[in-house]
């Protein structure tokens, strides 16, 4: 037989070969994953007509009806170390509380969470399960239910961040999970979702995916991120929803949660998520705000009281601005010394206003005054000014910190008195009264760089009138730090103007 001849059968028989593998193995294997494609996307168009049925029967509820404890349930000490309480019942947080923080400064109440999250799984009619009797059994908590069985353990990571396994048994599992958030009495909080930047659920739209929820306030936060694909649902007055994909398994299946529960740490949040560093964010300001917190925290180190903290702090910053501060007086002094040059232009060309502007803008030449230096200084400070109050209206390692005699907390306005007349009260804050009085002399002592009577009436007494009542509800530690600017530069104007 000659070669070709075998070449040709060689060919033949593994053409043979591959139509009987094709027919046989590759086909089948094609039909298979093109069945199970099909079922795959029934299960999740099933799956997410199911979840918006359930959304649409439970849309009337109000968070009395969602965070109900079931009867036959009690609660249970999930956990409880140094740092946080958490007090569990079938599906609910009844209470976290966040030790070593009080709720107020003026009580020994610890801040806690009341009710803020719960799970539901829902059958495929449509009804809730809820266990009809529990077990203990070391770190896990054993619930019954019909036809399903489920295992609640957990686990801490780090101070403020736990882990919660869910381990549901049965012979056959399909629950679709709802999540809901609760939102705290705290006026300033707010629930948000990272999706992935955080925002705020009244931005949200039915259906975005989000990567983990939870409620949002000044100096805490309360996080929660599913294992599974978690979805918005709704949001109501007291509560926002969120769903899952419909669970579906033979035997065993698992549902994961961490939680963030506590104080708006860098390091805590990172543990629980990297992108929740967002959520301890002070504004656009924040490297100075982190800054100034960070050097605060180093004073009251070896200070001990961070009211006298902030004014070293000012002392500080006074002391690094003092070359700019001087060029500032200088320029203004200037400005006071060729006044009356300035009137005689404006006298010589009164009917040429851009003629007396130019002749102006000559003599400030000629006398090499820079017009705007004088505002330098101030300028530049307002970013700090604005910094120190983002830090001290948020910054948790700043809250509730006393100062001396009635001021008990430098994040917050001070209180001397409350007048009360019927049912009206008027609290008096006396360091804003303080600060518009030291600024008020700062404005007098000032070099007078316009003969106007009307400039000097609103920049000398109707601006620090007015920033009295701007500032009136502002942190202490606000005022105080501008006091001691106002007091430093009263100080540095005397030793000027006698040199």
């Amino acid at each position: 037989m000659s070669g070709g001849v075998r070449i040709l059968i060689a060919t033949l028989v593994s053409a043979l070969f591959l139509l009987i593998y094709d027919i046989f193995v590759i086909r089948p294997k094609v039909e298979k994953q093109k069945q199970l494609v099909k079922q795959s996307e029934h299960i999740h168009q099933e799956s997410t007509e199911k979840e918006k049925r359930f959304l649409q029967e439970h849309e009337s509820l109000s968070g009395a009806d969602i965070f109900i404890t079931p009867g036959s349930v009690t609660f249970f000490p999930l956990i409880d170390d140094n740092f946080v309480k958490v007090i569990f019942s079938w599906g609910i947080m009844e209470k976290v509380e966040l030790k070593n923080f009080k709720l107020k400064v003026d009580s020994n109440d610890n801040f806690y969470y009341d009710k803020p999250f719960k799970f539901s799984l829902f059958r495929s009619d449509g009804t809730e399960i809820v266990p009809t009797k529990f077990e203990v059994s070391n770190d896990a908590i054993i619930f019954f239910s019909e036809p399903l069985s489920f295992v609640v353990s957990y686990s801490k990571v780090s101070k403020y961040v736990f882990d919660l396994d869910i381990r549901l048994f049965g012979d056959f599992i399909d629950v679709v999970p709802i999540f809901y958030l609760r939102k705290s009495k705290e006026d300033n909080s707010e629930i948000v979702a990272f999706t992935p930047n955080m925002k705020n659920v009244k931005d949200l739209k039915v259906g975005n995916i989000v990567d983990f929820f939870g409620e949002n306030s000044r100096y805490f936060s309360f996080l929660v991120m599913p294992s599974c694909k978690v979805y918005f649902s709704a949001s109501k007055e007291s509560f926002s929803s969120f769903s899952c994909d419909r669970i579906i398994s033979k035997g065993l299946a698992e549902l994961k949660f961490r939680f963030f529960t506590g104080p708006k740490i860098d390091e805590e949040l990172e543990v629980f998520d990297k992108k929740a560093k967002d959520i301890a964010s002070f504004g656009f300001l924040h490297p100075i705000s982190k800054f100034i917190v960070v050097s605060l925290e180093f004073i009251n180190s070896f200070v001990g009281n961070l009211g006298f903290s902030i004014i070293i702090l000012s002392l500080l910053v006074r002391l690094i601005f003092t070359p700019l501060n001087i060029i500032s007086l200088k320029s203004m002094k200037k400005l006071k010394d060729i006044q009356p040059q300035i009137e005689k232009i404006k006298e010589k060309y009164k009917d040429d206003k851009e003629r007396a502007s130019r002749e102006i803008f000559e003599l400030y030449r000629r006398e090499k005054i820079n017009p705007f230096s004088g505002c330098l200084p101030m300028l530049i400070q307002i970013p700090i000014f604005i910094a120190l109050y983002q830090a001290l209206l948020n910054s948790i390692d700043l809250r509730h910190a006393p100062f001396v005699l009635w001021i008990k907390d430098l994040s917050s306005p001070e209180t001397l008195f409350t007048l009360k007349i019927g049912g009206w009260a008027f609290e008096f804050h006396l360091l804003p009264v303080l600060m518009g009085a030291t600024f008020l002399v700062q404005q007098l002592i000032s070099p007078q760089t316009s003969d106007d009577l009307a400039f000097k009436i609103s920049f000398n007494y109707i601006m620090p009138i007015m920033f009295i009542f701007i500032l009136w509800s502002a942190p202490a530690g606000l005022h105080l730090y501008w006091i001691t600017m106002n007091i430093l530069s009263i100080l540095h104007q005397f030793i000027f103007i006698k040199k």
